[in-house]
């Protein structure tokens, strides 16, 4: 099956080899979801939402302090991390963690612009190739009310060029991109953009109306 999208708990899923989670999970924090879910949960019924991740390879969006403190004692020491930067007028909170388990980000599968691309050194090493090798804090603006991709009628959603840097230097060429909690639909949108099978789900009814609309609006890969 090419695309999958389903209302359930992350908590009764199975994977497979083939399958590359990439997910922004609640972070169970007390947050409100539309008024619908509540994000506070007991620690242990937090972590059985990943338990079933368990050998499988795994990219998370997370606070560093929840990942030390709730998923590492159930993933175990992520392979590799890398800080996702934001400006935000949030004050403190202007990172979150990227963590792989069971894989690797491909540093050369993607590139950032160099700075001073007028300065006549940076001119000859574009000549060379477009950009500089990937930094270990990558710098992607939030999601804002007044972003393009923003899906109206829902909360916290993760920019697709965040997760589309994340597929480009970790994903398989036949892999599958599993998100088990799935909000607005992002992971699946960019996945299917960039002509990957995926399966999507979320315990939350509204999240998985919004993110059907979106993933249906979103163009095949263009051959």
């Amino acid at each position: 099956m090419r695309e999958h999208i389903e209302q359930i708990s992350a908590a009764d899923l199975t994977y497979t080899e083939d399958d590359l989670i990439i997910t922004d999970p609640p972070y169970n924090i007390g947050y409100k979801y539309n008024g619908e879910f509540t994000d506070e949960m007991p620690l242990d019924e937090y972590q059985q939402l990943f338990e079933p991740m368990q050998g499988h390879r795994v990219v998370m969006i997370h606070y560093a302090e929840n990942i030390m403190r709730d998923i590492v004692p159930v993933l175990g020491v992520p392979e590799r991390c890398v800080a996702w930067t934001y400006p935000s007028n949030a004050g403190h909170r202007q990172w979150r963690l990227v963590a792989w388990w069971n894989c690797s980000p491909d540093w050369s599968k993607d590139f950032v612009p160099y700075k001073n691309p007028n300065d006549k050194r940076v001119r000859e090493l574009m000549k060379i190739r477009p950009g500089r090798k990937l930094p270990d804090h990558w710098e992607i603006n939030l999601v804002k009310n007044v972003s393009k991709e923003k899906v109206q009628g829902y909360t916290n959603q993760i920019p697709e060029a965040l997760i589309e840097r994340i597929i480009k230097t970790t994903a398989r060429q036949l892999d599958v991109i599993v998100d088990p909690f799935c909000g607005t639909g992002t992971t699946a949108s960019v996945a299917k953009r960039m002509d990957y099978r995926f399966r999507t789900y979320d315990i939350n009814p509204t999240a998985i109306k919004l993110a059907t609309e979106r993933i249906n609006k979103t163009p095949e890969f263009p051959f």
